[in-house]
């Protein structure tokens, strides 16, 4: 009896922990801007991954367009980075506009209490430090900045109050030509006293690759982004309910997938029986046809004989 109470007071303490733990989880938005040379379709092929790698939250994306019509289009490549190098002179251009709107649409989202997690890749990190001066304290103090290969390091200062800020970089990124204080960062020997910049050993030794939002290098960084969110945005009870539906989901896809396999063989099987059957009735229906005719014909012959003998 002591035992049975003893369970069952564990399932309560388990029951209230999981309760107040999904209570106090923080209303949150995933939001990313690109670099240079996305289009809306690679925007679109992307966000599966990002989302996947942040426990299935939907990424709400916004798209720094490109002047760049197909992947060999190099004057579309240099007029992106024209556009880059004008917004490095402090230039406003529509795309910071649009991500301004955007960025304040996803803390109104959330809510007072709430937290927009935004990834920034290349150029988007410069768009998002030039819309960081539209946005107030209060809104940026909502905001986390997540900046892969970023062409501006974004810093929490007095005046941009983020929630936080993470820079990382590949120490082989060519972008950080353009971005003396994480030059200087990187020379301080990979640590910083605000811990606001990450540099990573390169995992292709391309640095083209390694620049790459989704290539090995910053895909393992923002993994590791990922589990931080899961840990410290999602409940426990979402995270295992969540496994266990992506766990009969896998289940139900596989027996449904081998159910139609069975179906297309009984299909096939069935089609082929009833071919045969068609085939054979019509050869039956064909001698009997055939059957007849002869002797119809047998019986005329008979019958001209038969008259002809009476003739004669």
């Amino acid at each position: 009896m002591k035992n049975l109470q003893r369970l069952l007071g564990l399932r309560l303490l388990l029951l209230i922990s999981l309760v107040s733990q999904a209570s106090a989880v923080r209303k949150t938005r995933l939001t990313w801007v690109n670099g240079i040379g996305y289009n809306i379709g690679h925007m679109h092929r992307d966000s599966p991954t990002i989302s996947k790698l942040f426990g299935g939250k939907a990424v709400e994306f916004c798209h720094n367009p490109t002047f760049m019509t197909s992947e060999e289009d190099m004057f579309g490549y240099v007029g992106d980075f024209a556009q880059a190098g004008s917004q490095k002179l402090g230039r406003i251009t529509a795309e910071v506009n649009e991500l301004v709107k955007h960025l304040k649409t996803a803390v109104a989202g959330v809510g007072k209490n709430g937290r927009v997690l935004h990834i920034a890749h290349s150029q988007g990190a410069l768009v998002t430090l030039l819309a960081a001066k539209q946005l107030t304290l209060l809104e940026m103090n909502q905001i986390e900045i997540l900046a892969f290969g970023g062409a501006a390091a974004l810093r929490k200062t007095p005046e941009t109050p983020f929630a936080r800020c993470i820079n990382y970089y590949s120490v082989n990124d060519p972008i950080l030509l353009l971005v003396p204080s994480a030059v200087q960062a990187l020379r301080s020997g990979y640590i910083y006293d605000d811990n606001e910049f990450c540099f990573l050993a390169p995992r292709t030794g391309d640095p083209i690759a390694d620049h790459c939002l989704l290539g090995p290098t910053y895909a393992q960084a923002m993994r590791w982004e990922g589990q931080r969110f899961q840990s410290q945005y999602q409940s426990l009870a979402f995270r295992s309910t969540r496994t266990l539906v992506l766990f009969w989901m896998a289940i139900f896809h596989a027996t449904w997938t081998k159910a139609l396999e069975i179906r297309q063989f009984l299909i096939t099987v069935v089609a082929k029986a009833l071919l045969w059957m068609w085939n054979w009735l019509l050869r039956l229906y064909q001698a009997a046809i055939s059957s007849i005719t002869y002797r119809q014909e047998q019986e005329n012959e008979a019958i001209k004989a038969e008259s002809s003998s009476n003739i004669a």
